[in-house]
C-alpha cells in the first residue's frame, strides 16, 4: 500500500481465507469528504472500496459483509451487510483504475466514480450522517493501491451531491 498523506492506517486479516482490510484509524465525524484509490497491475482480485462504521478487528470477512460496512465492489456491484447478494452499480474494475469516493455526512450519502465517470449516489442512509466513519478497502491476497487524500472533489460529483439538498 502507498499513501500520499501521512496518517495512521490499520490492516486486519479476516478469519476467512486470505481476505484483508485496510482501514483508517481516525474516522470522519461530520462534513463532506473526497478521496481516491488508484489501483495498479499488482492487484490480482477484485477490491471492495468504501467505508466502515466500526473499528472492529478479526472479522470473519470483509467490512462490507457486515451491516456497518458499505462498498463498491470490483464486479460492478454494491455491498452492504452481505458477502454475496448485491445491486449492480457502476462498472467492473480490477487491475487498473482510479476510484473516487465521496462521503457526504451532511446528507447521509456515499458515492463513487471510476476513472472520472461518476455513477451517482450509491447509498443514502441516516446512518451515514453519524460518525465516526472510517475509509476502508477490502482485498483478497495481493493488491497494489495508492490512497490519495486532500484532492479537490470533481465538479460533476460536487454538482450532483449538492442537487439533492
Amino acid at each position: 500500500f502507498f499513501f500520499k498523506q501521512k496518517t495512521a492506517y490499520e490492516m486486519q486479516r479476516g478469519l476467512v481465507g486470505s481476505e484483508m482490510c485496510i482501514r483508517d484509524s481516525v474516522g470522519f465525524t461530520s462534513g463532506i469528504h473526497y478521496w481516491e484509490i488508484v489501483i495498479d497491475s499488482r492487484t490480482q482480485n477484485e477490491l471492495k472500496i468504501g467505508i466502515s462504521k466500526e473499528k472492529k478487528k478479526d472479522l470473519a470477512g470483509v467490512f462490507s459483509d457486515f451491516p456497518f460496512g458499505y462498498a463498491y465492489y470490483g464486479l460492478g456491484e454494491l455491498r452492504h451487510g452481505e458477502d454475496s447478494t448485491s445491486i449492480k452499480y457502476g462498472k467492473k474494475f480490477r487491475k487498473s483504475g482510479v476510484i473516487g469516493v465521496c462521503l457526504n455526512m451532511d446528507q447521509g450519502t456515499l458515492s463513487f466514480s471510476l476513472n472520472g465517470e461518476f455513477f451517482g449516489i450509491a447509498f443514502k442512509e441516516k446512518e451515514l450522517e453519524k460518525g465516526p466513519i472510517y475509509p476502508a478497502v477490502g482485498l483478497l491476497r495481493v493488491c497494489g493501491i495508492t490512497l490519495i487524500t486532500g484532492k479537490q472533489m470533481p465538479f460533476q460529483i460536487y454538482k450532483t451531491i449538492n442537487s439533492h439538498v
